[in-house]
């Protein structure tokens, strides 16, 4: 039961289809909310013995069979341009893509735009794969200090806590001046759609190239 939630939890479709969102609600509505609505950090602080017994409980059982028939019905349904055998793969790079709050790597219009085309492309089967960067702290939370004056604050974002997971035993290396950084990969999945987030902050990089993907839009 606790995989195929993890598998659920992982796959972004449940971004666009409320009725497998709405099984990571039931299993703890103050929880989801305190989350900023991440089923990964949901399942990582109910623990095993915490999603087992919210499993037992009748409405949570009807909102996973639910969620399994939402699911099933859309990766059952082929789209007409699954057949359309193309021979490349579509590649689209993007700084940001709006896809979940939980998955602090946007900042607006642009980066929503670019995750409405994700959700888009994986409905009607388009053959395409997409390009990011995974952003260490995204971006920042504005508040009022003591003084009354408006700040941002960054909180760290753990990969383990977000709907993504690493590519192991891949990494890639890009000229940066006269120097070279090594450059990690994590993958979301976003229905059909493969997102792949570029990471420089590797113990193998130094100080100032291991913060390139620190911060989204830093002045």
């Amino acid at each position: 039961m606790a995989d195929e939630l993890n598998e659920l939890a992982h796959d972004l479709l449940w971004t666009w289809q409320p009725r497998i969102e709405n099984l990571f609600r039931t299993i703890d509505p103050e929880l989801w909310e305190s989350t900023r609505q991440n089923p990964v950090l949901l399942l990582s602080r109910l623990g095993v013995e915490g999603v087992s017994r919210a499993c037992e409980r009748e409405d949570v059982r009807a909102a996973l069979e639910d969620a399994r028939a939402a699911r099933r019905d859309y990766y059952d349904r082929k789209p007409r341009f699954m057949d359309a055998q193309a021979p490349l793969v579509v590649a689209y790079f993007s700084l940001e893509f709006g896809l979940a709050e939980c998955l602090p790597i946007y900042s607006g219009g642009l980066g929503v735009l670019a995750g409405d085309h994700l959700k888009a492309t994986s409905d009607l089967g388009l053959p395409l794969m997409a390009v990011g960067l995974l952003y260490r702290q995204g971006f920042g939370r504005q508040e009022i200090d003591a003084g009354g004056r408006q700040i941002e604050v960054y909180t760290e974002n753990k990969g383990a806590d977000l709907p993504v997971r690493k590519v192991e035993g891949v990494e890639v290396e890009a000229p940066m001046g006269n120097r070279t950084v090594k450059i990690g990969v994590w993958r979301a999945q976003v229905g059909r759609v493969p997102l792949f987030l570029l990471d420089t902050d590797l113990e193998s990089n130094p100080p100032d190239l291991r913060s390139i993907t620190d911060r989204l839009y830093v002045p």
